[in-house]
């Protein structure tokens, strides 16, 4: 069983824990203040030394969010000829925060195929048994949408520039995998987990454009000590669990857009030969909105 995360109140408050925990529960120093209306005794300048001091790789990303984002095409992808203000503004929950100029600026990418920004996705096996990936349910911002739980998704985060592809794929463990074995030193920048799950030498497998984000798809081994999934607490994603390979082709499971994409990828990279070399794909969802014209 994987442990619900949905609260820091666990932890003493003020303690180092805590504000760690506040950190990965509102993704940024700065949002933290905020939701406490500044009132923390503690300063920006200090806050960001404790999370450093902890090994975390800080959050990368725009403001809005790629959850909306993601909802937001998808259901421009439905109905293609609706222009993007009518599905905004009478379509979009009151709570849905994303602008439509950024909506604007994103579609605009998408269609001269500008990459904006950078993104790192991990297919993650248990041990011995590559036909299994690791999910979970999306848990941030989706009662907006009316959902009972989120999409069904591997994990998946922004990513930095001119970072290196180890920071680009702790970031994506510490904050969708396990913050508490972040806590514990095991999955900190250079902690013991850390560098038994990722090699030196990691490289991704695949890169897959969704939107105006490229992709950099890995595929990781969890050790049979973490293979249980008990470690596992996120404030992005809850519900862990295995899909064997061929359950991305399942219709009934609602999964995150790009996913199956990744899967059919995944699955030729099992049957690569030695001159294997990843190639760019662009995901359905860009393919929908590069097919029809703006009304």
């Amino acid at each position: 069983m994987t442990r619900e995360q949905d609260s820091a109140v666990e932890f003493p408050k003020y303690s180092d824990e805590w504000y760690v925990d506040l950190y990965f529960r509102h993704g940024s120093v700065e949002e933290v203040l905020k939701a406490h209306d500044f009132s923390l005794p503690i300063s920006v300048a200090q806050y960001h030394r404790k999370v450093k001091q902890f090994g975390v790789i800080k959050s990368a990303g725009r403001h809005s969010s790629l959850t909306e984002a993601l909802y937001f095409f998808a259901q421009k992808a439905l109905e293609p000829n609706i222009p993007l203000e009518k599905l905004y503004y009478s379509r979009m929950p009151l709570s849905f925060r994303t602008s439509i100029q950024s909506l604007h600026r994103v579609y605009r990418n998408t269609e001269q195929r500008i990459i904006q920004r950078q993104a790192t996705a991990l297919v993650l096996s248990p041990e011995g048994d590559n036909e299994q990936i690791l999910v979970g349910d999306e848990k941030t911002e989706n009662i907006k949408f009316g959902k009972k739980k989120g999409d069904t998704s591997v994990l998946m985060s922004f990513s930095g520039k001119n970072e290196s592809n180890y920071q680009s794929v702790l970031r994506v463990l510490q904050q969708e995998f396990s913050t508490d074995l972040v806590r514990s030193g095991e999955l900190k920048v250079d902690g013991s987990l850390a560098s038994e799950i990722i090699p030196e030498d990691a490289q991704p497998f695949m890169y897959l454009d969704i939107m105006d984000v490229r992709v950099s798809v890995y595929h990781l081994e969890l050790p049979h000590i973490l293979c249980s999934l008990g470690e596992c607490s996120s404030y992005k994603l809850g519900n862990h669990r295995f899909l064997h390979i061929s359950d991305f082709e399942d219709r009934v499971i609602q999964f995150r857009q790009g996913m199956k994409e990744i899967a059919a990828g995944y699955a030729n990279y099992l049957q690569r030969d030695p001159n294997f070399v990843p190639d760019i794909q662009l995901s359905f969802l860009n393919q929908q909105i590069l097919a029809y014209q703006e009304v």
